[in-house]
């Protein structure tokens, strides 16, 4: 998939076609979790979703993004029995979160958060994202 790389065991990416759909359970992933907003997509994606896989919608963007949307992707993650993709359109939305959720479970700060970005190539500073991560902390 597009950009994909995993923070803390959870898989984050892009858009995947349809083929890596497809082949989601042949990879053992379990649980998929789409943050794009239905305007985004030209078709929806959930009848594409192979069955066994648990399938969230969690639409949000840069500007959009709200501590509920953490939330509901945390509990679609802890609801999940194996391994979880997140995604966006190109990847770093689904890493902002995926990042927060991995930063709450170790008991970190926002830079724990901003960390585990970095480190799984996506750069916070100059979008909306760094302020959201630096709020959700406080």
């Amino acid at each position: 998939m597009k950009n994909e790389t995993q923070i803390d065991g959870i898989i984050v990416a892009g858009q995947p076609t349809d083929e890596e759909l497809a082949g989601l359970a042949e990879r053992g992933i379990r649980t998929l979790i789409n943050v794009r907003p239905a305007d985004e997509l030209d078709e929806p994606e959930a009848p594409k979703v192979p069955s066994g896989i648990a399938y969230s919608e969690v639409p949000f963007t840069g500007l959009t993004l709200r501590a509920e949307h953490v939330r509901r992707i945390r509990e679609a993650l802890d609801a999940g029995d194996g391994p979880a993709v997140i995604h966006c359109a190109a990847g770093t939305r689904a890493a902002v979160v995926a990042a927060i959720v991995a930063s709450e479970r170790a008991g970190e700060d926002a830079r724990g958060a901003l960390e585990r970005l970095a480190k799984a190539g996506f750069e916070a500073d100059g979008s909306p994202y760094r302020g959201f991560i630096e709020r959700y902390f406080f």
